[in-house]
């Protein structure tokens, strides 16, 4: 899908601007910008810089929120502040000739996506649980992930840390579009056909800090580590042209109104 990035750019809008234009009174609102280090195709040993904007609307007398946090926009319904549940956008970028690996780059293009669904989270005094599930709206991989989420955070004077772990589970569409390797990009790269099935995709930790500079300017530092598993980490994108070992992170700066 050729404007997927806009596509969701559009989604974006319409979700945070319609309700917080409705209850603009009685919300909270944080902006930031920052700038992410990322593998340049899931799998990769090499690494590429991209934006991550964030975007939080806190209702003040309960627990909804719209936040928009890097790719992936949240909307919680629920104002328990212990549960929370709602519907989510995320965006996964494209796979093309443009990636440094030379073999990668010759394969057939796949463009940027869209997927949509849903999450629930629950909170226990510092621990926080999640579960999601999201699936292609592009028509780009047809594919659908879940995953599992939990983690820890230490709360002192003006900063806090977040240590957490994560599993995700794709479907057979979405590995066969990211991993399989069929005869004619074995052909175009030299690769060996492969073909990916279904499974856990990846296991991973993360840590996260953020640090209340003054009332009105926090900074947060997020740095993650995810081992593909399994037909992923099989591949000959991955086993012979990269690495499984994929690693994450980003600083962002972040103005509350």
């Amino acid at each position: 899908m050729k404007n997927s990035w806009l596509a969701f750019v559009l989604a974006c809008l319409v979700f945070v601007g319609i309700p917080a234009v409705s209850f603009a009174a009685e919300v909270d609102y944080s902006l930031g910008l920052g700038v992410g280090v990322v593998p340049d195709y899931e799998g990769s040993e090499d690494y590429e810089a991209v934006p991550v904007p964030y975007f939080s609307a806190q209702w003040k007398n309960n627990g909804r929120y719209i936040r928009l946090d890097g790719s992936v926009l949240k909307i919680n319904l629920l104002t328990d502040r212990t549960w929370s549940f709602g519907p989510l956008l995320q965006y996964r970028k494209k796979r093309d000739d443009d990636v440094d690996n030379n073999a990668v780059s010759k394969m057939k293009k796949i463009d940027s996506a869209i997927e949509a669904g849903a999450f629930v989270g629950y909170k226990y005094e510092s621990w926080d649980f999640g579960f999601q599930v999201a699936t292609d709206v592009s028509n780009e991989h047809e594919g659908t992930l879940a995953t599992a989420r939990t983690g820890y955070t230490f709360k002192a004077d003006r900063m806090s840390t977040r240590i957490g772990a994560s599993i995700t589970y794709a479907n057979s569409d979405y590995m066969d579009t990211y991993f399989s390797v069929d005869a004619k990009d074995s052909a175009r790269s030299g690769l060996s056909t492969y073909n990916a099935d279904s499974g856990i995709k990846d296991i991973g930790v993360d840590l996260m800090a953020r640090y209340n500079m003054t009332d009105n300017w926090d900074i947060r530092g997020a740095l993650a580590y995810i081992a593909l598993l399994n037909d992923a980490e099989d591949s000959p994108v991955v086993d012979d042209e990269g690495e499984s070992g994929q690693f994450k992170a980003s600083v962002v700066v972040i103005y509350k109104f």
